[in-house]
């Protein structure tokens, strides 16, 4: 018996050829040269399109007059083989393709026949560059536009502006060289770099791109560098404030996302909203969102405590418990009801976070402005009844007042947090902006929710509807003629 699995043939060998400087031949002058003209000048080669006038296409044409390749301007001759170090077939005759390729094989030149997968001695893969980075990917001929589809995948899913990332990760390696160039001393220097990038991340290196001194960057790391330890990151660079990630002193990921609960129905969660509060070390929430939703919550969750009254003490503990978390280094779920930039204090957390160093993560959830009216039948906008919408909260700044818009037969008025200023509201709706007594609105509460209900009324008795039906939070008020738009 071995433990040894038995090697799957069938496959190629993928490899990084080095060109640059050696004699690229392209039979050809239409598209499929064009790409080949590109493929083979990022390495840099010596390349030379041997193809009639009439036959160039216009990239073609271009490379030519910008001098970027040699040109000859005639069909192929065998002779053009002589001194050849590859050879590119790029042609419609299949024949001729075939027979160039057979010439190549009996000289022993490296050729790939366009669109005769047998003849090739090499393919070209599905590529991504992004400066010194290259991604190739092949499925052997059977695939190409799978090929692209895997690539776009695996591209999509690197950091931003990877290349950024290696450059400045080769810079360090040199450096690192000019700090110990004993050649015995390599694999010391190569395992600390090494160890480096394991513990930094991908994520964490792309930070380097925000370094506006070098010097002192490499000086500080100069230091860990001989006492041969690895530092945090956040070390060496100080606050970040371009990137929703940090780490620790144990080199610990950190990261702080906004999510957006919706209405409090877990079906109406995007699902990346859903994955994170599953993925979540640290989940701290508003009081108002349903258990049902906090039930996806899998790892450590901290809820608002009941503070009547006292919304402005229980939101810097909640932004305190965010940030006990983040130092140690945990991934921390903010949850809000409702989408967080719409009347969540969303706004003023980022802030928060960036003057700690930290950027959020946003993740959109459904407002309860849009998704409590439709619960109830009610379209916010519709052609010939309301052309505008105007959501506002009950409850502004330090418990102000909001400034309410004027009366308008084609507006919908969506008040949150309006219940507890029912009385309030209704007054400045009659004796200020000119609304008709008659003008019918409707309470929505817990909105999406099991225990959801609709009560509908006109401005006139829109206070005692809340006395009389114990209406309680969270609720959403409508106000307007799209209320009564789809009424039997």
């Amino acid at each position: 018996m071995t433990d040894y699995p038995p090697i799957e043939g069938g496959g190629s060998l993928v490899v990084a050829y080095r060109i640059a400087d050696k004699n690229v031949l392209i039979v050809g002058g239409g598209n499929v040269a064009a790409q080949r003209i590109k493929s083979t000048k990022i390495a840099d080669a010596k390349v030379t399109v041997v193809a009639p006038a009439q036959g160039l296409n216009d990239e073609v044409q271009h490379r030519i007059n910008n001098k970027e390749v040699n040109w000859i301007d005639r069909p192929f001759q065998d002779t053009d083989l002589d001194n050849v170090d590859m050879v590119l077939t790029a042609l419609d005759d299949h024949d001729e393709s075939l027979r160039i390729g057979k010439l190549c094989r009996e000289r022993r030149i490296p050729v790939n026949v366009a669109d005769v997968p047998p003849m090739c001695d090499f393919y070209f893969m599905s590529q991504h560059r992004d400066g010194p980075v290259q991604i190739a990917v092949s499925t052997n001929g059977k695939g190409p536009k799978l090929a692209n589809m895997i690539r776009t995948t695996v591209s999509e899913a690197l950091p931003p502006n990877m290349g950024d990332i290696v450059k400045h990760m080769g810079d360090l390696r040199a450096k690192v060289r000019e700090w110990e160039p004993v050649i015995e001393n390599s694999e010391r220097r190569m395992g600390w770099v090494t160890r480096l990038c394991e513990q930094w991340g991908l994520q964490q290196m792309g930070c380097l791109r925000t370094i506006e001194d070098y010097d002192e960057f490499y000086t500080k790391l100069r230091t860990y560098f001989e006492k041969n330890e690895i530092p945090c990151i956040n070390d060496v660079l100080g606050p970040i404030s371009n990137t929703s990630q940090q780490v620790d002193g144990q080199g610990q990921r950190a990261s702080i996302a906004l999510i957006g609960a919706g209405p409090g129905d877990p079906e109406l969660i995007t699902v990346k909203a859903e994955r994170y509060l599953k993925e979540a070390d640290l989940v701290i929430s508003d009081r108002l969102i349903p258990q049902p939703m906090l039930d996806l919550v899998e790892g450590e969750l901290r809820v608002a405590r009941k503070t009547q009254g006292k919304s402005d003490p229980a939101q810097d503990e909640l932004l305190e418990w965010c940030l006990e978390g983040l130092k140690k280094g945990q991934r921390v779920v903010r949850l809000k009801i409702g989408d967080p930039l719409v009347f969540g204090r969303g706004g003023e957390e980022i802030l928060w976070f960036r003057e700690k160093g930290y950027e959020p993560e946003l993740v959109p959830g459904i407002s309860s402005a849009f998704s409590g009216p439709m619960a109830a039948g009610i379209p916010v906008t519709m052609r010939g009844v309301s052309d505008q919408v105007i959501i506002t909260t009950g409850r502004g700044t330090k418990g102000s007042m909001p400034d309410l818009p004027d009366y308008g037969s084609s507006r919908t008025l969506v008040v949150l947090m309006a219940v507890g200023r029912a009385s309030d509201l209704k007054a400045i709706l009659l004796d200020q902006k000119q609304y008709p007594q008659e003008c019918p609105l409707a309470w929505i509460e817990n909105a999406n929710c099991p225990q959801e209900r609709v009560i509908f009324g006109t401005v006139a008795n829109m206070d005692t509807l809340v006395q009389e039906q114990s209406i309680v939070a969270p609720a959403v008020l409508v106000v307007g003629n799209s209320v009564s738009a789809l009424s039997k």
